[in-house]
């Protein structure tokens, strides 16, 4: 069966939710409305889902790839991470199938698999950073920031909760002194350079409509809703 993830307008019509989610205003709603989150839908999840429908494939398909390639994403960041580490031995697969297959999936994977991109890209961020660190170059602070910019566009809280985790690294890091002051902080400020200006385009487009859209947090979005 087709499980309602997300938006249905992403199997229904994903060329018509692309054409409409650039802009902020939405004239096709009532007499007009600022969006919610509707710029988010313009990378990853929208293009894949119009590529999906273009190539004629059934939509409980596309949806199933889109939720395994989550699960393979996470699981694979968990592997990256442990060569960061240096950590060989059985453990590691041990660890990708526990983090990958967590019961977390189960409470979002069906209604919102959009959330779960931070969760896959959480061990992907955590080694991005050691590597920018101890690298000193700009070739890992690049793929942090399209690691962001592809999964950080569809919830802005979830992103931020998945980059406590380089945060605490960091932190622990200087406390520690595993590396130079310096070296840390010219790897910080490559990953907060790049980074911001990567997701700007989405982070600007989440400003305008909390500041001129529907109050979501006090009415339909408030955390003793999505908490239930």
């Amino acid at each position: 069966p087709l499980l309602s993830d997300t938006k249905s307008y992403l199997y229904i019509v994903p060329d018509r939710l692309l054409a409409r989610a650039w802009s902020m205003w939405d004239p096709h709603v009532g007499m007009g409305t600022v969006t919610h989150q509707n710029i988010g839908f313009l990378w990853p999840m929208g293009p894949y889902y119009w590529l999906m429908q273009h190539a004629g494939a059934p939509d409980w398909f596309a949806q199933r790839l889109w939720f395994g390639s989550i699960v393979f994403a996470a699981g694979m960041g968990v592997r990256y991470l442990a060569q960061t580490l240096r950590w060989h031995g059985a453990g590691t697969s041990v660890a990708m199938c526990a983090y990958a297959l967590s019961p977390y999936l189960l409470t979002i994977s069906v209604r919102i698999s959009a959330i779960l991109l931070p969760f896959a890209a959480l061990p992907w961020m955590l080694a991005l950073t050691m590597r920018a660190v101890r690298s000193g170059s700009w070739r890992h602070p690049a793929v942090f920031a399209l690691v962001v910019a592809t999964v950080g566009t569809s919830n802005a809280t979830s992103i931020l909760l998945a980059g406590l985790g380089p945060a605490l690294w960091v932190g622990w890091a200087v406390a520690l002194r595993l590396h130079p002051l310096r070296q840390i902080s010219a790897a910080v400020a490559r990953i907060a350079a790049l980074t911001v200006a990567t997701n700007a385009w989405w982070v600007v487009g989440l400003s305008v409509q909390a500041t001129n859209g529907i109050d979501v947090l006090q009415y339909t979005e408030s955390v003793a809703t999505t908490a239930a």
